[in-house]
């Protein structure tokens, strides 16, 4: 589960950045997952729980935007919304894709009261 590396990263993150700009109480942290990052936003947050256990982050919120990635067939120039379920050419059924967007993983925001 690689979630749970991306979380003690975060964790590393989001404590650097507290001490760079001399944060001392975070409420929530809000993280962007592309469709297309092979990251699961459910297990991002209970990994988030994990990590977080026991240390002064223990409750600060911890948010997924998910968003949408897209794709370009590589057969017929389709251009279509994709995600890990969706991994075929609505046009043409074609398997030969190149993604566009979607790959994201962002610690979009660090949100102080």
């Amino acid at each position: 589960m690689h979630e749970l590396g991306i979380c003690d990263a975060l964790l590393k993150m989001v404590r650097n950045i507290a001490k760079e700009e001399e944060l001392t109480e975070i409420s929530r942290v809000t993280v962007e997952v592309g469709s297309l990052s092979g990251v699961v936003p459910k297990y991002l947050s209970d990994c988030w729980v994990a990590v977080t256990d026991g240390t002064e982050l223990q409750d600060v919120e911890f948010a997924v935007e998910e968003l949408q990635g897209t794709a370009q067939c590589m057969d017929c120039d389709e251009v279509f919304p994709a995600d890990a379920d969706r991994l075929r050419c609505p046009n043409c059924g074609g398997a030969k894709l190149m993604p566009l967007t979607g790959r994201e993983l962002t610690l979009k925001e660090i949100l102080v009261p």
